[in-house]
């Protein structure tokens, strides 16, 4: 039977071939998500692994290397079978309409990577000893700190918005000017404050300008960088981010102080178009409770904002 790692391998290494011509459309990620679900048993966690190479542009050397993961994790007949009828579904070759790469005319970029697999697989012995050298390889290049994306899986569950920041700037050859510490805290803070601005489905550019500003003030972020991160915060919002993990993340990165200030912070935010609704109190306010801050301490910084702009409340 297949090992779950080879399972994730395999489903890694169909994603990768999507992106060869170094795009992923939205149809094409539905398509690769009904393929994948019929990938045997994956649970949630890997799930979440998947959706990681679905963000960025898998390179030509990731590709190789889940190729070169799945080729060794090849351990019999029924291993090279399960790889090939996934082949046969990424390009509708089994008489499905879900191939993803099968309607590209020939010739290009993924049917001349998926000629080079079938080659591969269809040439694989099966036996134990030939599929040494990959696994040693991979183990050399982490120690020699190669690492993947895989490394970063912590980021990406737990801070998102950090993850796709910096594996943006890296893709353009950039770095933040802050301490990673530093960044990982205001990329968790422009993810709150972006959910207190999206209560309302939407985020107007008073509420950004506030957002920006007061990363400046609060963490001395750079002004550009403040930017970014908040037009990445926004962007990043509009398709959900885990409130649970937001605040957890804020907690550990910060003293009761800094969480203080934050709430009058959110206030600030929430009160940036205009007044301060309901939603946004309400939204606050559960931030606040799992910050665990006194309740006097909510109420203090909603008396921030005035009476009038609050409605009363």
């Amino acid at each position: 039977m297949a090992t779950r790692d080879f399972i994730l391998d395999l489903g890694k290494l169909m994603i990768g071939i999507a992106w060869v011509d170094g795009r992923l459309e939205q149809d094409e990620i539905n398509a690769l998500k009904e393929l994948l679900f019929l990938l045997p048993d994956i649970s949630g966690e890997e799930w979440m692994q998947l959706e990681l190479y679905m963000t960025h542009a898998v390179s030509d050397a990731e590709r190789r290397d889940l190729l070169d993961r799945v080729l060794s994790g090849i351990r019999s007949s029924r291993d090279k079978q399960l790889v090939l009828e996934t082949l046969e579904k990424l390009v509708g070759g089994d008489g499905s309409d879900r191939g993803i790469v099968g309607d590209a005319p020939r010739g290009v970029p993924e049917s001349a990577f998926l000629d080079s697999i079938r080659q591969d697989i269809e040439g694989r012995s099966t036996g134990l000893l030939g599929h040494l050298a990959a696994p040693i390889r991979q183990t050399l290049k982490r120690k020699a700190g190669q690492g993947s994306r895989e490394d970063r899986i912590e980021d990406f569950i737990k801070n998102t918005i950090y993850y796709q920041l910096t594996s943006e700037l890296q893709q353009q050859g950039r770095t933040l000017s802050i301490p990673v510490t530093e960044a990982r805290k205001v990329c968790l803070a422009a993810g709150l404050m972006a959910h207190v601005a999206w209560v309302d489905n939407e985020v107007c550019h008073r509420e950004r300008e506030a957002m920006s500003l007061a990363l400046r003030e609060l963490w001395n972020v750079p002004a550009d960088e403040a930017r970014l991160i908040t037009e990445m915060s926004q962007a990043r919002i509009m398709h959900g981010l885990d409130l649970v993990r937001l605040t957890s993340g804020f907690c550990h990165h910060t003293t009761i102080e800094e969480r203080k200030a934050f709430l009058r912070c959110l206030f600030a935010i929430a009160n940036a178009a205009e007044n301060t609704s309901h939603a946004e109190i309400e939204a606050i306010r559960q931030i606040a409770k799992s910050f665990e801050l006194p309740h006097q301490e909510f109420i203090e910084a909603k008396l921030t904002i005035p009476r009038q702009d609050r409605g009363g409340l």
